[in-house]
């Protein structure tokens, strides 16, 4: 098994971990303050992470999580940022899960995808001091998502990767539905605007995910469908019942006003 070394920030390489607040037998993290705009960005927070989630589910050694606290400094606990939707690939998601807090240099790696959704009151950090943070502390994958339609960030999606240490922008598309997208290579999955709504797309076969609710509700329809077809069905029968029982009883009638020979 590879040991992982721990993660410093260039500022603070070698700087030893002696705040016990961390460490292998620090006790659980504390739960991070209620953000003061969320309601406004739940929604498509929530519809994110149900998808991830789902998708995490059948991928062992990945961890998505929302608005969770990741320190990125072993000498300062405060140095830290709360991401709307991170993913890390190929990591321990029960430990970080258990420690409820994902602490870069005890996992061996920050977060690899990253997005915010705007609100009136991230717009400005998320766009600035965020971007070049994520970009030092080292992540690869950095997304932003305005459901105004670029009201807050300046465009609808914004998807960005790392190149030497510089955020280099992904290809924005798009598509004859006039929704805005883009790839994500660590997803492998399209991010799309598409009035106002933030939705995920399986690249292949064009389908737009469901989150729980979506699938529910699709359920649900697909039922409608069904009993509909079926008392369709049922009453065609019972017109063709109907329909031979009167070709029978007019045949009878014929019989009867058959002349006698």
């Amino acid at each position: 098994m590879t040991t992982r070394l721990p993660y410093a920030p260039p500022h603070s390489t070698n700087i030893a971990n002696l705040d016990s607040f961390f460490g292998p037998d620090a006790p659980p993290l504390p739960d991070p303050e209620p953000l003061p705009d969320g309601m406004q960005q739940n929604p498509h927070i929530i519809h994110v992470m149900q998808i991830l989630d789902d998708i995490r589910g059948r991928r062992p050694g990945v961890f998505v999580d929302t608005n969770t606290i990741v320190y990125y400094d072993p000498a300062d606990r405060n140095r830290r940022f709360q991401p709307d939707v991170y993913a890390a690939f190929d990591v321990d998601a029960e430990a970080i899960r258990e420690r409820n807090g994902y602490v870069i240099w005890e996992v061996g790696k920050p977060p690899d995808f990253v997005l915010e959704v705007a609100s009136e009151s991230t717009a400005d950090n998320d766009i600035g001091y965020k971007r070049d943070l994520y970009a030092r502390v080292g992540i690869p994958e950095y997304w932003r998502f305005d459901a105004s339609g670029g009201d807050m960030y300046g465009a609808a999606l914004v998807g960005e990767y790392l190149e030497n240490g510089v955020y280099q922008p992904f290809p924005i598309h798009t598509a004859p539905d006039g929704a805005t997208w883009g790839y994500s290579p660590l997803l492998n999955l399209n991010l799309r605007w598409n009035d106002e709504r933030l939705e995920l797309q399986d690249p292949e076969t064009g389908e737009i995910l469901l989150d729980r609710r979506g699938v529910r509700l699709a359920q649900e329809a697909a039922l409608e469908q069904r009993d509909a077809a079926l008392e369709q069905r049922d009453a065609a029968l019972a017109a063709s019942a109907d329909y031979r029982e009167q070709i029978r009883q007019l045949q009878e009638q014929l019989w009867e006003l058959q002349p006698p020979e």
